[in-house]
């Protein structure tokens, strides 16, 4: 059996495990997130290290391509936003967005801006991609992966889909998660912080 089919399968028992047992445990809802995601990273590094996307010729090289799909695509959200403001009121980003809290910063960030999308890259991208894409080609792989990856979410959202779609096309691209991982991160800390700077909203 393909490793990275068995961790796919292990990783998916986990986290349904983590979803049941939240309901039954007195811990805080991110902070029990946190735990399972670094339960999921351990699996995937300790059985999964050479199949998962880690590895590359240069990291130094893959994050910087992930700094700048990040610049590049942030600055596109904004000149949209903008743009919108023209025929939906306060713009697309005001209907999209909505603000998160600020008390738990430290644990938001390392959750949801940190240890959380590199997981996700891990396992959409860097496991379950790279198995799907040996007998589908590209755009099929990345339209699978990208509704997989939303639907993790909770719901389908467009916003959940063009980031799975951005991640999953930088995968197929630079062949590893790094720059994914970047432009992720990147992502989801201009969810939790856009709101509450952007001078317009």
């Amino acid at each position: 059996m393909d490793r990275r089919l068995a961790v796919i399968g292990a990783v998916c028992i986990l986290e349904a495990g983590f979803r049941i047992l939240s309901g039954h445990v007195a811990v805080d809802g991110l902070a029990w997130t946190l735990a399972a995601r670094l339960v999921e990273m351990a699996v995937i590094l300790v059985v999964a290290f050479r199949h998962c996307g880690v590895l590359t010729a240069s990291i130094p090289r893959d994050l910087a391509a992930g700094v700048a799909a990040s610049f590049v695509f942030g600055g596109l959200v904004i000149i949209a936003d903008l743009v919108s403001r023209t025929f939906i009121d306060g713009g697309a980003l005001a209907m999209l967005l909505a603000r998160q809290p600020f008390d738990r910063w430290l644990l938001y960030f390392a959750t949801a801006c940190m240890v959380g999308p590199f997981v996700e890259e891990l396992f959409f991208r860097g496991l379950l991609y790279s198995w799907i894409r040996q007998g589908l080609p590209a755009w099929a792989c990345i339209a699978l992966t990208s509704v997989l990856f939303a639907s993790m979410h909770g719901r389908i959202s467009v916003v959940q889909l063009v980031g799975g779609v951005l991640f999953a096309t930088l995968y197929e691209w630079r062949r590893n998660i790094w720059p994914g991982f970047v432009l992720h991160a990147a992502a989801n800390f201009g969810l939790w912080v856009l709101p509450v700077v952007h001078p317009l909203m």
